[in-house]
């Protein structure tokens, strides 16, 4: 099994402050990694961390390596050139523009070796709803939709691994299914996808293997077929509904 992107000893500290601390993950070649956690276990920090982005200046320790080649010291832009793509909690997607100007910002790489293309009429396959409202502007979406287009922008980069940070927030429960077993469809045409979300029972249906992480490390990782018996998910995540 090859392995597309691989964090080792991953460390992020904000002064005296560790949020990550010491974190080894993989994400094989055309599988979803699930991280879950409950709030501030660390889960944002960590893909904003390995796609090289954060909030102030913390310090950053290990190593981070997309294809075997190192991510250590390059930007944001740049690894997202070499095909580590982020899309972050919030959507973040632009209110004035068109959903077509908005996914039109971004253009496929002139070398897609390795990489997984993604035309505009593939788009509106996996969002039919985008081909609907491709002259609405952003502002006039609902959340569902403004996750789509942030989703559709990522996938127009190109991506090799595909970073998806809390999908589900302040989405209804069967926009999430929707759009994670949406996201499931692309991984089983390639894509690799690493994929952080408090909604621990969708992540458990949908991801192949899954890691839990509190207070910045992780404390329990496996298939998640076995992860769904691990005591610790279920005692604090899944509850008497699983018990």
């Amino acid at each position: 099994m090859t392995i597309d992107l691989e964090a080792t000893g991953l460390s992020v500290r904000y002064g005296g402050n560790v949020a990550v601390d010491g974190v080894d993950l993989a994400v094989p070649t055309g599988r979803m990694v699930g991280m879950v956690g409950a709030n501030g276990a660390g889960k944002s920090t960590l893909i904003n961390a390995l796609a090289g982005w954060s909030r102030g200046t913390p310090v950053v320790r290990g190593t981070v390596r997309l294809g075997g080649a190192s991510m250590d010291g390059l930007s944001p832009h740049r690894r997202a050139a070499q095909g580590l793509v982020l899309v972050p909690e919030g959507k973040g997607i632009f209110s004035e523009l068109t959903v077509m100007e908005n996914l039109a910002l971004v253009r496929p790489p002139a070398d897609t070796t390795g990489r997984h293309l993604f035309s505009m009429e593939e788009i509106h396959e996996l969002f039919p709803r985008l081909a609907e409202r491709r002259h609405h502007k952003g502002g006039m979406l609902s959340g569902g939709e403004r996750q789509m287009v942030a989703v559709s922008r990522a996938l127009r980069a190109a991506p090799r691994v595909l970073l998806l940070d809390e999908p589900s927030a302040g989405l209804a429960p069967r926009l999430v299914y929707e759009l994670l077993e949406t996201m499931r469809k692309l991984v089983d045409r390639g894509l690799s996808l690493l994929l952080v979300e408090q909604n621990v029972r969708a992540t458990l249906e949908l991801v192949d293997e899954l890691y839990l992480l509190e207070r910045g490390k992780v404390v329990a990782r496996g298939p998640a077929a076995a992860m769904k018996n691990d005591p610790r998910i279920l005692e604090a995540y899944l509850g008497s509904l699983t018990a």
